[in-house]
């Protein structure tokens, strides 16, 4: 896989983040050991912008998902529409020449886009670099901590000092299974602060036997932010947790992070 500046400041903040900020994060979600899927990348899209976005299929849950990350002020995130499939957003954001991975066809169902008949659809994973997202498909204006990618959000917290560890479960919104969980974090606190001052938010869902299984797992470094889908087509429990490297210190008056969601069918 060709080597991602973007990927390589989130692994490096992960590696960095000390294991007192990882105690804490228990607050929010279940421990060190819990069960986890298997993510496998179907495809890695780089923008001049310098916007990672990956999509990913998620084993055993079945399911796919599409992360974004970028830094606040330079690279503005793709906004997806509500009723796209992942394969319709992944048509949408790349050139012709781009192979689509089999997996997002897959997924996508019956009554398959028009312009599939003119892209190659491959199983191998998909790379592409300097790559341009559609003016139509971009939110606009600055992201900020006060900010807002979807159209309509069932959680929503601005980024203040000592915004405490919180975990949102489809429990809190009227206990109905759900096919999409979504996420948004910014992490404010100064692109030049220590790495260990990081935001994360962690995507799981309830399995046939009741236990959380996570999903996703996100370190957004300072001065980034990313966006998360997971997206299946069977309704599930599904939980979103957040927590941060400056264990919600509010004498950490520079320390900012939003954070957003929801679940949907």
């Amino acid at each position: 896989m060709r080597f991602s500046p973007v990927l390589a400041a989130v692994a490096a903040a992960l590696l960095l983040a000390p294991s007192p900020a990882m105690a804490t994060a228990k607050a929010a979600a279940p421990a060190a050991t819990e069960e986890s899927d298997r993510e496998i990348v179907l495809a890695q899209l780089d923008y001049t912008t310098g916007l990672s976005v990956t999509f990913t299929d998620s084993v055993p849950s079945d399911e796919v998902g599409m992360v974004q990350t970028g830094m606040i002020g330079r690279a503005p995130l793709i906004v997806r529409d509500d009723e796209d499939t992942l394969l319709e957003t992944y048509l949408a954001v790349t050139p012709p020449d781009v192979a689509v991975p089999q997996r997002l066809v897959e997924d996508h169902g019956t009554d398959l886009p028009a312009e599939l008949q003119r892209r190659r659809i491959t199983s191998e994973p998909v790379t592409a670099g300097g790559l341009t997202a559609p003016a139509s498909a971009v939110r606009s204006g600055p992201a900020t901590c006060t900010w807002s990618i979807f159209g309509w959000t069932l959680w929503h917290d601005d980024g203040v000092p000592g915004l405490p560890a919180k975990a949102y479960s489809t429990f809190d919104f009227g206990g109905f299974k759900q096919k999409i969980a979504e996420s948004y974090v910014a992490n404010c606190t100064p692109p030049s602060s220590t790495s260990n001052l990081w935001a994360r938010h962690r995507i799981y869902y309830r399995n046939i036997f009741g236990n959380l299984v996570k999903h996703f797992e996100g370190i957004v470094p300072p001065g980034f932010h990313q966006a998360v889908t997971k997206s299946g087509k069977i309704k599930r429990h599904r939980t979103v947790s957040y927590d941060d490297g400056w264990n919600a210190d509010p004498a950490c008056f520079t320390c900012l992070y939003s954070r957003e969601g929801r679940f949907r069918s």
